[in-house]
């Protein structure tokens, strides 16, 4: 597991990033929707491929599904479960009312700008911009919650506290180098929190679902023309 872990450690640092950057370099100079769509397949099948071959390992050595996350939060957990879910139906509503008003959406294309061509613009790259937004919810979240959480408080490496949130978020961080230093700094903030909830939950149930919203968040963003 160990070995298995650093040499996946290795490709999320120094080669995962890099790809990223290469698929999303020719779709920010042309923003055509062939490229996007291509781009979305490539997130899609190599997510989910990276996640399968997590879950192959993790069964294999023998570790418990649970000890990454795969479970359902415990009964110790269901007050604070019970504040995300209220957490997520307030986001929800205020984004729906935020959405139809002419500052918060020029607000919002602002915010969003440095990856503006990621957001779809045709039906087939909605639909499938839908599916990132689900592999990225369920996927990333084995992958730099889950697992990196459960290998980086293993011997070598043997974190814990902040100290390891820190490290995971800045991992998580650099995944999404394509999107620029800003977007490293965002996403990172971003798995520091999830990391928070998943550490308070025992279970990657919420930060799945907290992670999709997030991502969705294209969906509700109209391109600038």
């Amino acid at each position: 597991m160990i070995v298995f872990g650093i040499i996946l450690l290795i490709f999320l640092i120094g080669i995962y990033p890099f790809w990223d950057k290469k698929y999303t370099k020719r779709l920010e100079e042309t923003l055509d929707e062939k490229d996007r769509i291509a781009y979305f397949k490539y997130v899609i099948y190599s997510e989910w491929a990276v996640t399968f071959i997590i879950l192959i390992a993790v069964y294999l050595s023998g570790t418990a599904f649970a000890q990454i996350g795969l479970g359902l939060p415990g009964e110790d957990a269901s007050q604070f479960s019970g504040m995300i879910v209220g957490f997520i139906i307030g986001i929800l509503v205020m984004i729906f009312v935020l959405m139809r008003l002419p500052f918060y959406r020029k607000y919002q294309e602002a915010q969003t700008s440095s990856v503006s061509y990621l957001v779809p613009t045709g039906k087939i790259d909605k639909r499938l911009a839908i599916l990132v937004a689900l592999t990225a919810g369920i996927c990333e979240e084995i992958i730099y919650r889950g697992f990196l959480l459960h290998l980086l408080a293993l011997p070598p490496f043997q974190l814990e506290g902040n100290l390891i949130l820190i490290v995971g978020a800045a991992i998580f961080g650099i995944a999404h180098y394509y999107q620029g230093w800003k977007g490293v700094l965002l996403t990172g903030l971003v798995g520091f929190a999830l990391s928070k909830v998943y550490l308070q939950t025992g279970s990657l149930v919420f930060p799945i679902i907290m992670h999709a919203l997030i991502d969705l968040r294209f969906m509700l963003t109209k391109p600038k023309k």
